[in-house]
């Protein structure tokens, strides 16, 4: 107990003395085994970062990240612009409304809120303002949006999830599926009350020849979502071959069939960030790998867990206690090491108040996405504010009406359990 306890402190100290939460964890690692584990060699430390990122599993998220990058250099984006105007842009708050549906749909591509942030902030934030929406709206329902890439499969952080409680990373795809589209459905609902207290404008309407043509146009970015999920769901491709396969899509659809080549610099400039995001990733995700082998030596996920069936058995309270955890650390720390850290002390918690591994991993990414867009550490807001020029603090009073939505939800799906198995169960 003295050793977890001890442990536990200089992490979170060294965190609140403002050093970053990767260079934290492997410092903390350093630590503990120069005081409390004197026999086991400091080489072990760059091992573990190593063994932590030298999965197979990992190669989805590269080339995910990728897809992504291929896609928005493509008139495909814009052809999903298009579709979710003639979805919902006739109703008013149309380009709201278009934001969260765009969203939806570049979710099954990319995986990742920062890019779902910078392709669809980019363009549709100008175009709310040029319509007279209030500014830091156009920006809290981007950010909020953004959340659906990571829920709304493929999913980078389902990988990790996946990683972390050694589950299949396609049953954890399909899982996201239902918590997506209510998350989707949850932030429209929020859009369609504001729109109509507010009054803000339609978007000019659609004849329903035009809307056919549209949706006929459209169809070849609805084409990657579907070879994503209908490939894995099919048993034809695992995860990694349907990335693959999306950025080959992307290329010979949007490249060559839409006759859109990107230049070489542009194109150069692309795997650039890919690189760089990777890189941030791997290394937190090597580093999360040591400080989770730290707490397995010193047994901190058992001392948490005695401490707290020690206070209370009842499984409710349980269940809301770990959720408003995953909501405070979500505020300071990024979901990715969130759900590597608290996985092996929360996992064995809720599988004693009978929380199934499916349904606990599905909560505990969901609750900890919620960070994403909630200060001072919401890595999405700082992208939002970058595109519009605005500090976060000028719009985070109106992202209060989406956290309190997507924190419904949450709930929701904490104590409804089929909204996460049922469909998971049709096909494995």
């Amino acid at each position: 107990m003295t050793t977890a306890v001890a442990v536990l402190i200089c992490f979170f100290g060294l965190m609140i003395l403002g050093m970053p939460i990767a260079y934290s964890m492997i410092v903390t690692g350093f630590i503990t085994i120069n005081f409390f584990h004197a026999g086991i060699p400091q080489v072990v430390i760059p091992q573990r970062v190593f063994a932590g990122i030298n999965n197979f599993i990992l190669l989805c998220i590269p080339f995910f990240m990728l897809a992504g990058e291929l896609m928005s250099m493509t008139p495909l984006f814009d052809k999903l612009i298009n579709l979710s105007k003639a979805l919902v842009g006739h109703i008013r708050g149309g380009l709201s409304h278009v934001n969260i549906v765009v969203s939806m749909f570049f979710a099954g591509i990319t995986g990742a809120a920062v890019a779902d942030t910078s392709a669809v902030g980019g363009i549709l934030i100008p175009a709310m303002n040029k319509e007279g929406y209030p500014k830091g709206y156009t920006v809290a329902v981007t950010v909020s949006s953004s959340t659906l890439g990571v829920i709304i499969p493929p999913s980078n952080l389902m990988i990790v999830a996946a990683l972390a409680t050694g589950q299949s990373v396609a049953i954890l795809f399909v899982a996201g599926f239902v918590p997506g589209i209510l998350l989707g459905l949850a932030q429209l609902v929020v859009s369609f009350i504001w729109s109509y207290r507010f009054g803000f404008p339609k978007s000019s309407d659609m004849t329903w020849r035009d809307r056919v043509r549209i949706f006929w146009e459209g169809m070849p970015a609805i084409g990657i979502p579907v070879i994503i999920m209908g490939g894995i769901l099919g048993g034809i491709v695992t995860p990694t071959e349907a990335a693959d396969l999306t950025i080959f899509y992307a290329i010979v659809v949007g490249f060559f069939g839409l006759r859109s080549v990107p230049t070489m610099g542009r194109l150069y400039s692309s795997l650039v960030i890919v690189v760089e995001r990777l890189g941030a990733v791997m290394f937190a995700l090597g580093a999360a790998m040591v400080l989770g082998w730290i707490f397995a030596i010193a047994q901190v996920p058992d001392a948490i867990g005695a401490w707290i069936l020690s206070v209370t058995q009842n499984s409710v309270i349980i269940t809301v206690g770990m959720l408003i955890t995953m909501l405070i650390v979500g505020t300071f720390m990024d979901p990715l090491p969130a759900i590597l850290i608290f996985t092996p002390i929360f996992l064995p918690i809720a599988e004693s108040i009978g929380m199934g591994k499916l349904h606990f991993t599905i909560v505990m990414v969901f609750g900890f996405v919620i960070g994403l867009i909630t200060p001072p550490v919401g890595s999405v807001l700082y992208v939002g504010a970058a595109i519009s020029g605005m500090k976060v603090e000028e719009f985070v009073r109106d992202l209060v009406p989406f956290i309190t939505a997507i924190t419904a939800i949450l709930f929701l799906l904490a104590f409804v359990p089929p909204l996460v198995t049922y469909v998971p169960g049709l096909f494995f």
